[in-house]
């Protein structure tokens, strides 16, 4: 009995510590395979950035228009969403197709960082994984106001965008977002602006 007692906890302590370590391993490959997919998405979020600003036209007047009563003061503020849309539809296939480059790129990991020994990670033959570009990448759009002295106020307009990329690791798979905002237009607004606009946007 004591024989059958001393195996089972010895299998019971191979099983916690097989537990603990694939625990550890899978840990420290999705940090160094997030630290270096999240590098990579920037770059490639800063080129599709870099692309939109070489073809869009970014003067405020051709997304806002503003309408003043009698008196100057300003009474409505407008987005022409048709353009926005357009936009932001532009936006997201560059971004689709600057991520989509990442998939083309090898990721490697360290052998021994599959050991879950944090002192060893970092050693050993590298083990590529393989990159998986999330379909989409989906736009949003945002007006901020922020009041810059009495009667003026900056009007910005942003596109927001969230690229995507999974990747295929031993055990799971970890999807890394890499957020991004494009500026599309600003302008200081002369005059009062109304509070509605202040608190929810155009």
């Amino acid at each position: 009995m004591k024989v059958v007692a001393a195996l089972l906890a010895l299998a019971l302590l191979c099983a916690g510590a097989v537990f603990y370590f694939n625990s550890q391993a899978n840990e420290i490959i999705e940090q160094l395979t997030r630290a270096t997919i999240s590098n990579r998405l920037t770059v490639k979020m800063n080129a599709a950035f870099d692309e939109l600003m070489a073809t869009f036209d970014n003067s405020y007047s051709s997304y806002v228009q503003i309408e003043r009563n009698s008196s100057g003061d300003i009474a409505l503020i407008t987005a022409d969403m048709v353009k926005i849309n357009k936009l932001m539809a532009q936006y997201s296939t560059i971004v689709q197709t600057h991520v989509s480059e990442i998939e083309e790129e090898d990721i490697t990991v360290p052998m021994l960082a599959f050991t879950g020994i944090p002192l060893l990670s970092s050693l050993g033959e590298e083990v590529k994984l393989k990159i998986v570009a999330v379909g989409d990448a989906p736009c949003s759009y945002r007006s901020e106001f922020t009041q810059m002295g009495i009667n003026q106020t900056l009007h910005s307009i942003y596109i927001d965008v969230a690229a995507q990329v999974e990747i295929v690791l031993p055990i799971e798979n970890i999807v890394v977002t890499c957020p991004s905002s494009a500026l599309v237009c600003e302008s200081v607004i002369v005059g009062k602006v109304p509070e509605f606009y202040l608190q929810n946007g155009v």
